[in-house]
């Protein structure tokens, strides 16, 4: 009972099943078994989820700025649309196909060691500059180049 208010003030509250219903109430996480060992491993598997969704965060982002840089740069120069909705949905598919690895890949040792943040401007500069990149190499491998 005299853990329900600083359970509800932590950022994360955890309590276990055979705790008060006030406390359990309170808290985000309830714990089947009074022993805090399961945290760990939660913990680092938090980690590695949050770094893999940073990794198709900036992968799709930096596509899709890409494509679209190319679209805008060639409807300029062309009397024609580029691709046609069809083929820029087709381009997105695969592009999303080959992202399907991503939720099993492995992070770096020093990516799991900390809590990473979401950094907003990292993931910004990240999809300009890669998806400038993408659109310039695509550019240069087009046939009308």
């Amino acid at each position: 009972m005299n853990d329900a208010p600083a359970i509800h003030a932590a950022h994360v509250g955890i309590s276990v099943a055979g705790a008060t219903e006030v406390a359990r109430a309170a808290a985000d996480m309830i714990l089947l078994a009074p022993d805090l060992s399961v945290l760990g491993p939660g913990v680092i598997e938090g980690r590695r989820t949050f770094a893999n969704i940073l990794k198709y965060v900036r992968m799709g982002t930096s596509s899709n700025f890409g494509n679209m840089l190319s679209m805008a740069l060639a409807s300029i120069a062309l009397p024609f649309l580029p691709l046609l909705p069809l083929q820029i949905l087709l381009n997105n598919l695969l592009y999303d196909l080959s992202e399907i690895g991503i939720p099993f890949d492995e992070i770096d040792e020093e990516d799991a060691e900390r809590p990473q943040s979401w950094n907003m401007a990292d993931i910004l500069r990240f999809t300009f500059v890669m998806g400038s990149i993408s659109s310039y190499s695509t550019s240069r491998l087009s046939p009308f180049s």
